[in-house]
């Protein structure tokens, strides 16, 4: 009975058992705290890696945060849409990072659920992390913007006689609306998987009874596309629409500039046919090769067929109403000082003596895929700024182009009721002007989704 009722060491046991237990808490503390360490290196792989994925995808219209989800599962994460149970991960892709140029920007979050031994009991916030990464991808060419006004000034949208700009409910009438990319007359440019950009007018011009509206729709005209940009816009008040956006904003210039080759240089006899050179082909089919031609003309052609390669025109561009044109793999150079047949034209202010495709005329050109003159339909190589030609397609036919057509200085009119429903081009040009019920659809994806050596890069 007195050992029973022996009480010493009590406390030893008790401080045994306390530090038992002390050290199982440390213990799990510790595990906890390494797993955790482990699983946010995991987290912060995949939300680098799903930060490279969207980047690279940002400017080939691919869908950000399907490229980072797809990324981050293929380094060890499980991703769902909300409510995530342990293990797995919820994440988030957020664009258009203080990009500038050819460099898309993209931040992506990853937030995972980590169940804990210890910490747990506490609080379920020890279980949850979350990580950012942000990336930048650059481009060797091309810009997400397939259609590009590059006029500081723009040039006067025919027949338009109202506009309220950049948002404003007030309505400006008997003014001249300069813009540089303009619908008219129920007039619509769709450019779905790319964007239209223009570079002027910087602001509202004062004075001589002019506004500025860098992108403008009027007379039930829209513009769409899937970003529009410009440092100035407006529609007028008959159901004209532009969207999205649009985003006032300066535009980064000619885009494709830097890629262009040296001009071809015209060679030194002409590749004329009599046929074209008299008119004398008598409504048959016809074929040409590539070459230097003086005087393009297919008076009397019903159907002409160009061989693949690059022609360079030297004086004037006619085609016939009724003729249709196919090449593929073909460029058409413009040589400066190109004029056309002045029954060609379509009635637009300013400029040297347009040209263009003549009323009922189907153009179906293709660019070559490869080569000096890779991805150039047609190309106009007038040099002047300040005297800006005018090529004009005229109404009442279809036509089709895949590849660049590139006008820096040259008004682009497409007027008259023409259609071009298989476009697929990048398009820079001084200004563009669809006219007259017209209607410009380009299904043109950009071409600077393959990233440039190093090009893409998480960014610190």
């Amino acid at each position: 009975m007195r050992l029973l009722r022996d009480e010493s060491g009590q406390a030893t046991i008790f401080m045994a058992l306390f530090m038992g237990i002390l050290f199982l808490g440390f213990a799990a503390l510790a595990i906890d705290v390494g797993m955790l360490y482990r699983e946010r290196r995991i987290v912060q792989t995949a939300a680098d890696a799903g930060a490279l994925a969207a980047a690279a995808g940002e400017s080939s219209s691919a869908n950000i945060t399907t490229a980072a989800i797809a990324a981050a599962a293929e380094n060890g994460l499980t991703v769902v849409t909300s409510n995530p149970a342990a293990g797995q991960a919820t994440l988030t892709a957020v664009d258009g990072i203080s990009g500038t140029g050819n460099t898309a920007y993209v931040q992506v979050t990853v937030t995972q659920l980590t169940p804990t031994s210890f910490m747990g009991a506490f609080s379920s916030k020890f279980g949850q992390m979350a990580v950012s990464a942000t990336a930048e991808a650059s481009y060797l060419t091309g810009s997400s913007a397939c259609l590009v006004g590059l006029s500081p000034t723009g040039s006067a949208v025919p027949y338009a006689s109202g506009v309220e700009t950049d948002g404003s409910a007030t309505m400006t009438w008997g003014t001249t609306v300069m813009a540089d990319i303009a619908t008219e007359g129920s007039s619509h440019i769709n450019a779905p998987n790319c964007g239209v950009s223009a570079c002027g007018p910087s602001t509202e011009v004062s004075g001589n009874g002019q506004t500025a509206a860098g992108l403008y729709a009027w007379g039930s005209g829209s513009i769409t596309a899937s970003s529009n940009t410009a440092p100035s816009y407006g529609t007028d008040n008959s159901g004209s629409t532009i969207t999205s956006g649009p985003t006032i904003k300066p535009c980064t210039g000619d885009p494709l500039a830097s890629s262009m080759p040296a001009p071809p240089v015209p060679g030194s006899g002409y590749a004329d046919p009599t046929w074209m050179t008299n008119g004398t082909a008598g409504g048959h089919a016809e074929t040409i090769s590539p070459g230097t031609y003086r005087n393009f003309n297919t008076a009397n052609v019903s159907t002409l067929t160009m061989n693949p390669g690059l022609y360079i025109i030297t004086n004037t561009f006619s085609t016939n109403s009724g003729t249709t044109i196919t090449g593929n793999g073909v460029t058409i150079y413009l040589a400066n000082g190109v004029i056309a047949n002045s029954g060609n034209t379509t009635s637009v202010a300013g400029g040297a003596t347009p040209y263009g495709v003549g009323n009922g005329t189907t153009m179906n050109i293709s660019a070559p895929t490869s080569g000096t003159y890779a991805n150039i339909a047609i190309w106009d190589g007038n040099s002047s700024n300040s005297t800006p030609d005018t090529f004009t397609f005229g109404g009442g036919a279809a036509s089709t182009f895949t590849g660049e057509i590139y006008a820096p200085n040259t008004n682009l009119v497409l007027g008259n009721g023409s259609g071009t429903s298989a476009l697929s081009s990048e398009i820079v040009a001084n200004t563009i002007m669809v006219l007259g019920g017209s209607s410009l659809q380009d299904n043109y994806k950009p071409s600077s989704g393959t990233p440039a050596a190093g090009g893409v890069n998480l960014a610190m």
